[in-house]
C-alpha cells in the first residue's frame, strides 16, 4: 500500500511539472487557430533603457514572451532555457519578454532575476492585466508571435526538450 501511495504521488509531482502552475485569474484570450493566425494583444511595457515600447512596435522581429512567477517550481526550471533562447537569438531579429505574475515585493523579484542570471527582459504584471489579455490561466506559458504581430504557437509547462521546440519554431519563423 505504502508503495501505490509514493507511485501516485510521485506521478502526481511529474505531472505538475510538466503542466505547470496555476494562477487565480483565468481569463479566455486569443487562440490561436490552425489556417489563420490571431493578432497578439498588444500591451505596452518600460525597456531596459527606461523607454515605453508597445508590442505592436515590434513588428518585423519574432518575439518570445513567457509568463512566470518566482513560486512556480516549473517556471524556474524553464528559465536557463529561455536565457539561452535569448543568448542565441537577440542579434538575430528575435525579442524575449518575460512577463512576471508575482504580486508581492518588486525588490524581491528583482533579487531572484540577478540571482537567476536571467539577461532578457523582465516586466511585471503583478494584477494579471496582459496575462489576462492572453488567457493565462497556468504557468509557464510562452507565445511566440510572428514578424507580423501574430500568435504563431503557444505552449504551457515545463519540457525538456524546449530549447529545441522553440529553436525550431523560431527558426521557422525567421525564415517567413
Amino acid at each position: 500500500m505504502k508503495k501505490i501511495l509514493t507511485v501516485l504521488l510521485a506521478l502526481s509531482l511529474i505531472a505538475g511539472l510538466l503542466t505547470g502552475c496555476a494562477t487565480t485569474k483565468p481569463s479566455p484570450g486569443p487562440q490561436s487557430g490552425n489556417s489563420e493566425r490571431d493578432i497578439a494583444p498588444d500591451f505596452s511595457y518600460i525597456d531596459k533603457s527606461g523607454s515605453t515600447v508597445k508590442l505592436s512596435d515590434l513588428r518585423g522581429k519574432v518575439v518570445l514572451i513567457d509568463f512566470w512567477a518566482t513560486w512556480c517550481g516549473p517556471c524556474r526550471m524553464t528559465i536557463p532555457h529561455v536565457e539561452a533562447i535569448y543568448e542565441k537569438y537577440k542579434d538575430k531579429g528575435v525579442v524575449v519578454i518575460g512577463i512576471n505574475l508575482d504580486e508581492g515585493d518588486v525588490k524581491n523579484v528583482q533579487q531572484f532575476i540577478q540571482a537567476q542570471g536571467m539577461n532578457y527582459l523582465v516586466v511585471r504584471d503583478p494584477n494579471s492585466q496582459v496575462a489576462g489579455l492572453y488567457g493565462v490561466n497556468s504557468i509557464p506559458r510562452f507565445f511566440l508571435i510572428d514578424k507580423n504581430g501574430r500568435i504563431a504557437k503557444m505552449f504551457v509547462g515545463y519540457d525538456p526538450n524546449m530549447e529545441d521546440v522553440l529553436s525550431k519554431e523560431i527558426d521557422a519563423l525567421l525564415k517567413e
